[in-house]
């Protein structure tokens, strides 16, 4: 998708985006790209109350891979109820990216990691 000429001047908190070759979510209500979506799950807590926050207060290092799949709004409700109650949890794996391994077999390692996706 292609970013807005003029950015939107409002875009609520935990909005997917894409513009360019770029994505982003929210952490906080700001403008920009296009909307793809809205997430339950924040990307920022600088109380670190939720447990995948116990590390850092941002959840995404670089290099990190999402995959995001589809709710309803019940769904999306129930998650937004488990974030305010502190409960709310995603699932993660932690990866170890070899450039040489996928430069041998790119197909091969892609294969890998999309079973550790769906895993």
């Amino acid at each position: 998708m292609p970013k807005y000429l003029k950015a939107r001047i409002d875009t609520p908190k935990l909005t997917i985006g894409h513009g360019g070759c770029f994505g982003c979510i929210y952490a906080v209500r700001g403008g920009g790209y296009q909307m793809m979506g809205i997430t339950p799950a924040p990307v920022w807590d600088p109380a670190q109350k939720l447990e995948y926050f116990k590390d850092s207060m941002v959840f995404l290092k670089p290099g990190d891979i999402i995959k995001f799949k589809p709710i309803d709004e019940a769904a999306y409700n129930k998650a937004v109820k488990e974030v305010e109650d502190g409960t709310f949890t995603l699932k993660s794996a932690d990866v170890k990216f070899s450039l040489q391994d996928w430069q041998q077999n790119p197909n091969n390692y892609n294969k890998k990691l999309l079973e550790v996706f769906n895993g």
